[in-house]
């Protein structure tokens, strides 16, 4: 009977053991992030991009870093790496034995735009702590903007002051009388002309287009000579 109650006994520590250390490695929790030094580049511009950690040191580390190679072109970072098309591959351990854990910035990576548009940046990974505890990690990647784009208001605003344009113009397109000598010379922002003619005179053809098609015209003069207007080009 006592073999039996030993083994119950022992089976109990085991599994409050096992609990213990599950505690431990769930508590250790840390945020992996891709930060940029600018938040516009231009093309053929660089950029450099820190991957940092907070919330927990690590002393070893492989991440891995997705980038869009249509737009951004890899320059430089750290010696422990290797690039594979669009995946650098970063390294790491603490030759120290745990006492050089680092927290905050871990490594810079410096880009060229290569062309315009959103370039995403994707970090993922595996992060240890100094003692080799494998940490639960959030990872934050970002998004780049390469060249400046206009933003759906801007382009609203444009086709607003567009559409006001158009509905206030009241210039003129073409503008001609049936007898010489109008004073001054034809102009589109011009309204108001002066044409001297003879007794004998008792009606003027007037040609008048606008430029904006929702515009109104109306022909005004001196009342004694009738005035045959013409307000479109059929």
């Amino acid at each position: 009977m006592k073999k039996i109650i030993n083994k119950i006994v022992l089976l109990l520590l085991v599994l409050i053991s096992i609990s213990a250390s599950y505690k431990s490695i769930a508590a250790t929790t840390a945020t992996v992030s891709l930060k940029s030094n600018k938040e516009i580049i231009e093309k053929g511009e660089e950029v450099e991009i820190s991957i940092n950690i907070t919330g927990q040191k690590t002393a070893s580390y492989l991440a891995n870093l997705y980038f869009d190679d249509t737009k951004l072109e890899f320059i430089s970072g750290p010696e422990n790496i290797n690039v594979d098309k669009n995946n650098i591959k970063i390294l790491w351990y603490d030759e120290q034995g745990g006492s050089g854990a680092r927290l905050g910035e871990l490594d810079k990576i410096v880009f060229k735009a290569k062309d315009n548009g959103i370039a995403n940046l994707v970090i993922s990974g595996e992060f240890y702590t100094d003692k080799a505890q494998l940490i639960q990690t959030k990872f934050e990647s970002i998004q780049l903007q390469v060249g400046r784009e206009e933003t759906a208001l801007e382009i609203q605003a444009k086709e607003e002051i567009g559409d006001n344009r158009e509905t206030n113009n009241a210039n003129l397109e073409q503008f001609r009388v049936n007898i010489e000598g109008i004073i001054p010379e034809f102009k589109s922002d011009i309204y108001q002309y002066d044409l001297t003619v003879s007794n004998d005179i008792n009606d003027i053809e007037v040609l008048a287009i606008p430029e904006n098609p929702n515009a109104q015209i109306e022909v005004m003069g001196n009342i004694r000579i009738k005035t045959r207007a013409k307000y479109n080009k059929n």
